[in-house]
């Protein structure tokens, strides 16, 4: 008896985002995480984000801040 695997899920599942979700094409989206939002601020510092404090998406997820930052691809 054999069974069959089948496609996998995930590849019946690829949507694109709502405009209103998706990044300028002009913009490139940073991402930095951090166990309190001010580490993930001073991983942003880090890497040259002028003004850390200006994310455009945050989360928390599983105990850790993920801060998004809209940069202009140079």
């Amino acid at each position: 008896m054999s069974t069959s695997i089948g496609q996998p899920r995930f590849s019946e599942q690829i949507w694109e985002l709502p405009q209103h979700l998706a990044v300028a094409p002009d913009r490139v989206l940073m991402v930095f995480k951090g166990l309190t939002m001010q580490d993930a601020m001073r991983a942003a510092e880090q890497a040259h984000i002028s003004n850390p404090e200006a994310w455009s998406r945050s989360a928390w997820l599983c105990g850790e801040w993920t801060l998004a930052y809209e940069v202009r691809n140079e």
